[in-house]
């Protein structure tokens, strides 16, 4: 008789082990409307219109529930006629205190008189309910206007934060 209980206590302290384990998400999906504040370039000089770029950005993001948050990026560009690739850190400050670090790496395309962006998003950490956060996503977007202090922004994005 004793053998079938003991089976059942380690059965139970296993589980309780895993639920310790687990990981909760939560998913955040919203568009960061968002204004460069400054954007400073260089020219390589290999090829006609080839610059790199370091761009900072604030705005602020709107989430579907009608919460919102303040945003920023440092963004570095390698640019060539205006496409190429784009690095940066990001912060999402909430309401009550929370922060959210992220990074995105991903490509810039001219299209017409716009630039899309398309990029994957790495959560690297937050503070508050994002204390010990990891995570993914994807970014998809677009400026309307130049590259320089003053344009505009528009990004989508979905971010699974893990905990």
């Amino acid at each position: 008789m004793a053998k079938p209980i003991i089976t059942l206590l380690a059965a139970l302290v296993f589980a309780g082990f895993g639920a310790m384990g687990a990981v909760h998400a939560e998913d955040l999906e919203f568009r960061a409307v968002m204004h460069v504040t400054s954007a400073q370039t260089q020219d390589v000089g290999d090829v006609e219109g080839h610059a790199l770029g370091l761009v900072r950005a604030s705005g602020i993001a709107s989430f579907q529930d009608g919460s919102t948050a303040t945003t920023y990026y440092i963004t570095q560009t390698d640019f060539v006629n205006g496409s190429g690739t784009i690095a940066s850190y990001n912060n999402l400050t909430f309401d009550d205190g929370s922060v959210l670090w992220y990074r995105t790496a991903g490509t810039a395309t001219v299209e017409g008189n716009r630039t899309i962006f398309r990029a994957t998003i790495t959560v690297i950490g937050g503070k508050g309910r994002f204390a010990n956060a990891k995570g993914e996503g994807g970014l998809n977007g677009a400026r309307l206007t130049p590259l320089a202090v003053g344009a505009d922004l528009l990004l989508d994005q979905m971010i699974s934060v893990k905990k």
